[in-house]
């Protein structure tokens, strides 16, 4: 740079020769500060808060959506009770809705425990629905591993030998005011097979919902629970598999 040339301003491109034609073109790029840039165009607004959106949704998906269930069968080994307890002689399965949309074991025998006073959860096994528990999943209680009696039939004399002698299935969900899941149904009653082919004292006919309880004044499990149709498939269940049918 010759003496007679100055600097470019600070912030500002200094001029260009186009190559062959000896025209001068000057490019000035000049620093602003940030709080004075204008606001961006109100359309590129509205993309970014709709495409933020979009990301959060896809995020909230990805997190709640149910896990993909297993399409292996329920098999004993997955639901027995510890080798050195010996299976109590069972005579009825008794199943129940939790009536409310979400749940699991954890949940409802702190439920049992603190509100109404009981040693735990008063079921044998709970079957998820897809919220709060893995569409599907069955989970056996202490009651079940330790092949003790529920408290899930009711408290009248009545009542006391199906929670002495009745396993106690709830299946999460209000079956008043919603269908079963395909899934779900399939679980209960590859669950309700099992129990009968490793307990003598179980039969299809013994599968009763907790409204057949005498003395009991309840819709549970659920209208949308055909216990007829349970028994059937049950039933269907055993033959496939070369169980026992009883």
């Amino acid at each position: 740079m010759t003496s007679n040339e100055s600097a470019p301003p600070t912030g500002e491109a200094n001029s260009t020769h186009e190559r062959g034609t000896g025209r001068q073109t000057t490019l000035r790029l000049a620093a602003i500060p940030a709080e004075q840039a204008p606001p961006p165009e109100r359309g590129i607004r509205v993309i970014a808060v709709i495409a933020v959106g979009v990301m959060i949704g896809v995020l909230v998906w990805a997190v709640s959506r149910p896990i993909k269930p297993s399409a292996e069968p329920l098999v004993w080994d997955s639901i027995a009770p510890p080798q050195s307890t010996a299976i109590h002689p069972w005579r009825w399965i008794v199943i129940h809705h939790s009536a409310s949309r979400r749940g699991n074991a954890q949940i409802i025998d702190h439920e049992h425990l603190n509100q109404r006073g009981w040693d735990g959860i008063g079921y044998h096994f709970v079957l998820g629905n897809g919220v709060d528990m893995p569409l599907g999943r069955i989970e056996g209680t202490f009651r079940w591993r330790l092949q003790q009696h529920g408290a899930h039939a009711g408290a009248l004399p009545q009542q006391k030998i199906y929670n002495t002698d009745g396993v106690g299935v709830c299946v999460i969900g209000n079956y008043d005011n919603e269908p079963v899941d395909p899934y779900v149904e399939r679980r209960l009653v590859e669950l309700c097979a099992q129990l009968i082919d490793h307990t003598p004292t179980l039969s299809v006919g013994r599968i009763i919902g907790h409204k057949d309880v005498p003395g009991k004044i309840t819709a549970c499990p659920g209208q949308a629970i055909d216990l007829e149709r349970l028994r059937y498939l049950v039933r269907e269940e055993l033959q496939r598999r070369g169980m026992t049918v009883r």
